[in-house]
């Protein structure tokens, strides 16, 4: 595999599969602006939705863990 053919697959590959990054960046510009007007953010940068994914990801594996083991479906 030649170089470019690398870093272009490892540039496609979705850090954050559980969410939709434009909404998490839209969402965070909007509450960036209503509780913090002095600040005029414009961009959210990978690494703040990196933050929020792994977070989704630590409440659903919480959530499951507390989860009774009956049934089939996770209420």
């Amino acid at each position: 595999m030649e170089t470019t053919e690398m870093t272009d697959t490892l540039k496609s590959i979705n850090t954050t599969p559980h969410l939709c990054r434009s909404k998490v960046k839209q969402t965070a510009l909007e509450i960036a602006a209503a509780i913090r007007p002095a600040n005029k953010f414009k961009r959210v940068g990978m690494s703040f939705v990196e933050r929020i994914e792994a977070k989704v990801r630590a409440a659903i594996r919480e959530e499951v863990r507390i989860h009774p083991s009956r049934g089939k479906t996770l209420l």
